[in-house]
């Protein structure tokens, strides 16, 4: 069984992709911004520590991130799934040297036309479930495309990083839920032990 790292663009349903994913060949879900919000509440000595930075207007610091994200891995039984983290490369260097490295990093991955789709249906969706965002459409594809534009300068030298090690992959992340976890689920039954 891989352990596996989901990336995707802000506009794409990755949560859903991931328990899919669990579901269908047996993974535990590993949300890094659901560890970080556990211990804040729980004002672990960890979370005090980490929303410390925050209260000051700091980000939380790669290591204390990943010691985090460690700790809960290493508390799974079976293999894992984890997803929107790392964001970077000192992140996924001390995924690694905490014995946590994954062996399959997939990014579902988007055209610029399919990624303009997507925050479009986004936006449309977000209107829909609240009609007074309508006065609001414009300026939410404006944030989306510049989360987008930040999306790909961040992710750009992770992507280059794990090629190096040769655990990069992508799906089309394009679609409907069913037809995006349908070629994830794919490509990982293929690929058992998250190589290409």
């Amino acid at each position: 069984m891989p352990n596996v790292v989901l990336i995707a663009e802000p506009v794409v349903d990755i949560a859903s992709a991931a328990r899919a994913l669990a579901d269908a060949i047996g993974l535990q879900v590993v949300s890094a911004g659901n560890v970080f919000r556990d211990h804040v509440q729980q004002q672990t000595p960890l979370g005090k520590e980490a929303n410390r930075y925050v209260q000051a207007g700091h980000f939380v610091p790669n290591e204390l991130m990943v010691r985090a994200i460690a700790e809960v891995l290493t508390h799974v039984d079976g293999s894992w799934v984890m997803y929107n983290f790392p964001r970077n490369i000192r992140q996924a260097e001390l995924l690694t040297q905490s014995s946590h490295a994954p062996n399959a990093v997939i990014e579902l991955s988007l055209t610029e036309d399919q990624g303009r789709l997507a925050a479009q249906r986004r936006v449309e969706h977000r209107i829909e479930l609240d009609s007074k965002q309508a006065a609001r459409r414009q300026q939410l594809l404006l944030l989306y495309s510049r989360s987008q534009e930040t999306y790909q300068e961040q992710i750009d030298p992770l992507r280059a990083y794990y090629r190096t090690h040769g655990l990069w992959q992508t799906v089309n992340g394009f679609g409907d839920f069913e037809d995006v976890a349908g070629r994830l689920i794919q490509m990982v039954s293929d690929n058992p032990r998250g190589r290409t």
